[in-house]
């Protein structure tokens, strides 16, 4: 196990736990506690859990800002579903925008060859897994973010809008009751928006724990979109065309 592997075990584990000690992650990770406590510190530093007097909880800063692999691992259950379902969307020949979310990287499990499809992606690891699965991809260039496995900037911009897609699936951080979708970052909020704009139609991927809560830029409101696919009840928000994975077969 790397060390970049042994964290994300780590971080996975007080995830489902929300406290532990170092004697129990020793145990669970077969490591020395030198070493567990050195990733511990790294997680530390990085703002995602909390070191006090020998027991380890998450911190509670609600817009911290993790590396893709550990998004990945909050909520994989209920992505894994939400992701199936997107890609039951996809018709044969289609063209579609992944963003380069968590939930979106899901989604390239669940594409396959054969299809004709074709996918365009500023995020690294989704257009590995899909290069895998023989679908055809293009990634879209930017400046490179190493912690995210992502491409971004002018130059990305500028790729999105020479594409002209039929679908576009994409996840943001938060969702609020009256169905505005913001966003951690600026760049980020306006590579999202123009992917919405040159797409027919347009999915956001919602898993609960986005709901009622709002960040810092606006990305858009959930009204003017194709649909909403998540797996909880959205009837509360006004005027939204939500689809509850729970209650649809899959």
């Amino acid at each position: 196990m790397t060390q970049t592997e042994r964290q994300e075990a780590i971080y996975s584990i007080i995830l489902e736990k929300e406290s532990c000690n170092v004697k129990e992650l020793c145990t669970l990770i077969y490591a020395s506690p030198a070493t567990i406590r050195r990733d511990l510190h790294t997680l530390e530093r990085k703002g995602l859990i909390n070191l006090q007097y020998g027991n380890i909880t998450l911190t509670n800063a609600p817009d911290r800002h993790l590396p893709l692999a550990l998004r990945s691992i909050q909520e994989k259950d209920a992505k894994r579903l939400i992701a199936r379902y997107a890609a039951g969307l996809i018709p044969s020949n289609a063209t579609v925008i992944l963003d380069s979310s968590s939930s979106a990287l899901y989604m390239a499990d669940y594409i396959r060859s054969g299809r004709g499809i074709t996918v365009f992606t500023n995020c690294i690891t989704t257009a590995m897994k899909l290069s895998e699965n023989k679908v055809d991809v293009f990634l879209m260039g930017g400046q490179l973010d190493e912690s995210q496995v992502v491409t971004s900037g002018p130059w990305t911009l500028q790729n999105v809008m020479s594409i002209n897609a039929d679908y576009m699936f994409f996840s943001s951080r938060y969702i609020d009751d009256q169905g505005n979708i913001t966003a951690r970052t600026h760049l980020g909020a306006q590579i999202r928006q123009y992917m919405i704009e040159h797409a027919k139609k347009q999915y956001f991927l919602c898993t609960s724990e986005k709901l009622s809560k709002t960040s810092t830029f606006h990305l858009c409101r959930a009204q003017s979109l194709t649909g909403v696919i998540t797996d909880t009840d959205l009837s509360f928000l006004p005027d939204v065309r939500f689809i509850n994975v729970h209650d649809s077969r899959i």
